[in-house]
Order: structure tokens, then C-alpha cells, then sequence
């Protein structure tokens, strides 16, 4: 295809990437700069290691204080409540202690014992804890303290759903844009580009896959390490049934949520999601070096 111009820019801990096809080099240029900015104005207000952001001052919250927030944090939160519920709990942003506990364990700043018995003491705070997100205007109220949110594991894909609104205010239609390796959000004009190729490996194993307006997500132990942990019990202790993971959704939030979700998931519950999530198109997995993709009309 013509007219292909890409650009790359570091923020959220991640290199993002943004191609943009059939446009001229001059507004896509312009366009990718637009996107960066916003990009950086979220991880202004979505970072919880940014002490003036909007997450950093609800973490910091005291009982029966409240916050107004910016639009954009109140509505990133409302849907990582949607897809807490949806997942069954295995997604969860109010595990900021628990990564801050998982990590020093990591280092070795703790010990295997230290770290068990702080991530027991962090899960009790948080079972104990209530914090209310108004879902009628942004505002959020500290009802007890003891949860603090962490954004790290949707705030990457929230990033790319807002860009991809405003590419479609610049009415620019067809575009990939990246999140490092964990995150790809496709966008196509069929009668311009009919699909995009996108690979999903295992050890022993290999698929092609035809995408298009679609948002794929990947999760597993492979690239990061042991780093997902099931929130429900607040220990990293579990063993996983996958490899790896891939979520398709039609927005990137989601794929992004659910990858981590359907990584600590049982087979069945994951089918169940497929078969019954509207935003969810497909899951694939590895187990032993094989993949097996779900989709909805293999599963109905």
C-alpha cells in the first residue's frame, strides 16, 4: 500500500508504535504527534508513579475523603469495574500493594516468606476496603482505605481505544497501532486494505490469522516471567494452565483486561466467555507448545 508512514514514541513503560496508511506523509505526521500528546496527557492522569496524577491521589485518599477526577481516569475505572465483574475477579486494578510486595520479592528485597505474609496482609486491607467510583459523574469516594489502584494492566489498551477515537475524528481509517508486544489495535478500510497478517507462535506451533478492525492482546509467563498473580487469593502462587495467551475484542481495553484474565481462567470459564462476552471475538492459547484458538461460532 502506499503512502506508509510510521512513527514510535516511549511512554506507559512501553515503546508505542503507530502506522498510518493512505495518507499523506504530512498529516499522518501530524496525526502521530496528536496521538503521542495524548498518550502523555493520559499517563499524566492513569500513572500511579506520577504523584500529582489522578491515581496517585486516589491511592493516597483517607477514609470518608473524596476526589474529584478527570473524565478520562473516571471512565478507565469504570471499565476495569466492568471487566472485573466479567472476568470473575481475575482482573483487578486495586493490587497496587500487591505488585509493590510482588516486585520486592522479585529483587530480593524480601524473602519467599516476607513476601507471602505482606501479600497476606495487603489482600486483607484490600477485602477490608471500599472505594466508590460515582458512576453518575467523576468523583470518587473513599469509604475505607486500604485498596490501591494500579492501571498497568489496562491503562496501555484504554491509551490506544482514546487514540483510535481520535484517528477517527482525523478521519484517518486505516492504521496498526502497538503497545509494545502485548498489544495490537488493527483498523482497516476494507476497500483500501481488506485484512492485516498476524502471527501467533508457541514452541512447537504456528497460526496466520487474517484480522481487521480488531484489537489482540497477549498475557503469559514467556516474555515476562511469572509476573500474574490471581488477585482473588492475592498470592502468585498458582500454576498456570497456559503458556500463553491472545485475546481478540473489539477494543483494546478489553483485549488488553482479558488477556491477563484468561491467562489465570480455567478452560471452561474462558469458553464461557467467548461464548457469552459481546466484546471478546476470540481466545487462543498455548499448552505444551500447541495452539488452539475459541471462537464464538465454534463454541455455540
Amino acid at each position: 500500500m502506499e503512502n506508509t508512514s510510521a512513527f514510535e514514541h516511549q511512554a506507559m513503560a512501553t515503546y508505542f508504535k503507530l502506522t498510518i496508511y493512505n495518507e499523506t506523509a504530512e498529516y499522518a505526521e501530524n496525526a502521530a504527534q496528536q496521538a503521542f500528546n495524548l498518550i502523555d496527557e493520559l499517563e499524566d492522569k492513569l500513572s500511579r508513579f506520577r504523584p500529582d496524577s489522578d491515581i496517585s491521589r486516589i491511592n493516597k485518599l483517607k477514609k470518608d475523603e473524596h476526589l474529584p477526577i478527570d473524565f478520562e481516569t473516571w471512565e478507565a475505572l469504570k471499565m476495569a469495574i466492568a471487566c472485573h465483574t466479567e472476568s470473575r475477579g481475575t482482573f483487578d486494578v486495586g493490587v497496587a500493594e500487591h505488585m509493590k510486595i510482588f516486585r520486592a520479592g522479585k529483587e530480593g528485597i524480601l524473602n519467599e516468606y516476607e513476601t507471602h505474609k505482606a501479600l497476606e496482609k495487603a489482600q486483607t486491607m484490600k477485602t477490608q476496603a471500599s472505594i466508590y467510583v460515582d458512576p453518575e459523574q467523576p468523583r470518587v469516594y473513599c469509604v475505607n482505605p486500604g485498596m490501591y489502584f494500579d492501571l498497568g494492566g489496562i491503562g496501555k489498551g484504554y491509551a490506544l481505544d482514546k487514540v483510535d477515537e481520535l484517528m477517527q475524528e482525523l478521519e484517518i481509517k486505516t492504521f496498526t497501532f502497538s503497545a509494545g508486544d502485548s498489544t495490537l489495535m488493527i483498523k482497516n478500510d476494507v476497500s483500501v486494505k481488506p485484512y492485516f497478517t498476524y502471527q501467533i507462535t508457541a514452541k512447537l506451533d504456528k497460526h496466520r490469522l487474517d484480522l481487521g478492525n480488531i484489537s489482540v492482546s497477549a498475557s503469559g509467563t514467556f516474555h515476562q516471567g511469572s509476573h500474574i498473580f490471581d488477585p482473588r487469593t492475592g498470592q502468585n502462587d498458582f500454576k498456570p494452565n497456559f503458556e500463553r495467551v491472545w485475546v481478540a475484542a473489539k477494543n483494546a481495553t478489553y483485549s488488553d483486561a482479558f488477556s491477563t484474565a484468561c491467562f489465570i481462567l480455567s478452560l471452561p470459564e474462558i469458553e464461557e466467555i467467548v461464548q457469552t462476552n459481546e466484546q471478546i471475538e476470540w481466545v487462543a492459547y498455548a499448552i505444551d507448545g500447541k495452539l488452539t484458538i475459541l471462537r464464538k461460532n465454534q463454541l455455540s
